[in-house]
């Protein structure tokens, strides 16, 4: 295996952890008062110390891994590339209004924590899909690929 693509591979698994680590954080912390509960402050936390720093070295070494792929001929490799490059703007913006969030969590202002929340919840759907169909025919890809050589 290529040493970049090990590196891209780790990457994307501590990407996807964030997010598995994020949707239980949501679905748990998220049904108590917003107030009362923690999830702001944690969720702030996993992005800018965790997610954010996955979700650079994976584009930056996905990226650098399409110099060495035969893109313009494999349209599993197309359409995976496609879902990863979606997912990182996605996730951008979701890590903003997670942000925002956290933000109005500190100022106690409800309306501003509610508004932010829902968005982060329309947003989130959207990184949570493309990042699992970019996983999903990545390791079949990387599992045919394998298979054949």
């Amino acid at each position: 295996m290529h040493p970049l693509l090990f590196v891209h591979l780790i990457a994307v698994g501590l990407w996807a952890g964030c997010i598995a680590t994020e949707v239980v954080l949501e679905l748990t912390e998220g049904q108590r008062p917003p107030l009362d509960s923690r999830l702001a402050p944690l969720h702030a936390w996993v992005d800018r110390a965790v997610e954010l720093p996955a979700i650079a070295m994976a584009a930056l070494t996905g990226g650098a891994l399409l110099h060495h792929s035969p893109i313009a001929t494999d349209p599993l490799l197309q359409a995976k590339v496609g879902l990863g490059a979606s997912a990182v703007p996605l996730n951008l913006a979701a890590a903003f209004t997670v942000q925002r969030r956290y933000q109005a969590w500190l100022r106690q202002d409800l309306a501003a924590y509610a508004h932010a929340h829902l968005w982060h919840e329309r947003i989130g759907v959207g990184c949570v899909l493309t990042l699992v169909s970019a996983l999903l025919l990545g390791g079949w890809r990387l599992t045919g690929a394998l298979a054949a050589g």
